[in-house]
């Protein structure tokens, strides 16, 4: 690498890390975090019962854009993860930890 790409690296890398320690960063970090881990568990409770988008959609009574809308990690209401969790065969439960 040439030293101009090694030193546009570097600024890069210094301005990402000046962002990373804003508290404005940290807040929406934590979450896109919560939004992708529930994302991450109703995918894989879709996959346990062996359902696409589509079949999910139907027993909700929606549509699949917006089944992979909630599963790319929409904000979306308690009431919606409940019903796409017991269209999956199971119960929403909420824990804090």
């Amino acid at each position: 690498m040439n030293k101009a790409m090694e030193k546009m690296r570097a600024a890069h890398e210094a301005q990402a890390e000046s962002i990373r320690e804003k508290d404005a960063y940290k807040k929406v970090s934590e979450a896109f975090d919560i939004e992708y881990a529930v994302a991450k568990e109703l995918h894989k409770a879709r996959a346990k019962a062996k359902l696409s988008q589509a079949q999910v959609a139907e027993k909700m009574g929606t549509t699949q854009s917006v089944i992979s809308r909630i599963e790319r990690g929409g904000n979306v209401s308690v009431e919606t993860l409940a019903r796409y969790a017991q269209a999956c065969g199971g119960t929403l439960k909420v824990k804090v930890v």
